[in-house]
């Protein structure tokens, strides 16, 4: 082991600060992380060899992208859970408006022929919209 000289550690400090902001501006540390870098707390300790700083660095990025990742992953479940219960929704209203118009309905009595006509009279039926 030699002594460390502090051109030595003004150098680790601004590895450190250098690599720090690079993962800022590529959107990997968040601004309050870097601050905390660059005012050496939270653990960030200039005295570090780069190796070990570098390390330390790239647990954080891993931990906050796996952190983006988990948020985004909940978000795509509710969607699509939200997604299951509208569709569900939607076949329940649709069952419940058919089995209405079913209700109101007339009894189904053969149609009526007029004269002259060889075809009976059509009636509209009701269908409901398709889901899914």
């Amino acid at each position: 082991r030699t002594p460390r000289t502090p051109a030595e550690y003004a150098a680790r400090e601004r590895w450190l600060h250098h690599a720090a902001m690079a993962a800022h501006w590529r959107g990997d540390l968040s601004a309050r992380q870097l601050s905390d870098v660059l005012a050496h707390r939270a653990g960030w300790d200039p005295r570090r060899h780069p190796a070990e700083q570098e390390i330390v660095l790239a647990r954080v990025v891993r931990d906050g992208r796996l952190a983006v990742y988990r948020a985004a992953a909940e978000r795509e479940r509710d969607a699509w859970r939200a997604a299951e219960l509208a569709a569900e929704a939607a076949r329940a209203l649709s069952a419940e408006a058919y089995a209405a118009a079913e209700r109101l309905r007339p009894n189904r009595l053969p149609a009526p022929r007029r004269a002259g006509v060889g075809r009976p009279a059509v009636s509209l039926r009701w269908r409901p919209a398709r889901v899914g």
